[in-house]
């Protein structure tokens, strides 16, 4: 069930299912694991729908059989696995005893406190660990935070998330994101009493 010792580590999230993820960039899967995990703690930080939390490990399982149709090693931890430490973290320290990466690759995630989850698994594992930026929405965090400046207020919660979550064109063209990301804004903050000239 291993890649060859010293390879990278790949860790996809439950909402980063996609084969142009950035943690997947460069992959070799003569030497290199895709992590996905079921964890307790992810299906219960927040009140989800039963159908919720079926959807999403449904569609992690079907996407690990993709990759694995591929010829990808994939190490798929399922919520029911006796081992299972029931966070992220824990996983990807197991993960990382089980198959001696020379180092962990994951795409950012869309979430704060998962992000700083990430941060820690450097000290967790004792590797070296790459962050890399998510392509799939309009912008970076920089660039929307530098977008955002002095355009709003108050910029949090899922207003702030819909407008960043808006997906890429197909072509990936960046020349043309800001002039859509305007327009996205524009769209999106027209119901929202006062929101004119955010």
């Amino acid at each position: 069930m291993s890649a060859v010792a010293g390879g990278t580590l790949r860790v996809v999230l439950g909402d980063q299912l996609t084969r142009g993820l950035s943690a997947l960039d460069g992959l070799d899967p003569a030497t290199d694991t895709v992590l996905m995990a079921e964890v307790m703690g992810e299906c219960s930080y927040v009140p989800h729908h039963k159908a919720k939390i079926a959807l999403v490990l449904s569609a992690m399982r079907h996407h690990a059989s993709l990759l694995e149709a591929e010829g990808i090693m994939v190490d798929y931890i399922r919520l029911d696995d006796r081992e299972n430490t029931g966070t992220l973290t824990g996983e990807v320290a197991r993960a990382a005893r089980r198959h001696r990466p020379a180092r962990i690759v994951a795409t950012e995630p869309g979430e704060w406190r998962v992000l700083e989850a990430m941060r820690g698994w450097e000290g967790e594992t004792g590797l070296a660990v790459e962050i890399r930026p998510d392509r799939r929405f309009i912008a970076s965090r920089e660039e929307f935070a530098a977008w955002a400046r002095g355009r709003m207020r108050r910029c949090k919660g899922e207003a702030c998330s819909y407008w960043k979550r808006v997906v890429r064109s197909s072509s990936d063209s960046c020349q043309t994101s800001r002039s859509v990301f305007d327009k996205v804004l524009e769209a999106s903050t027209s119901w929202i009493p006062g929101a004119k000239g955010l």
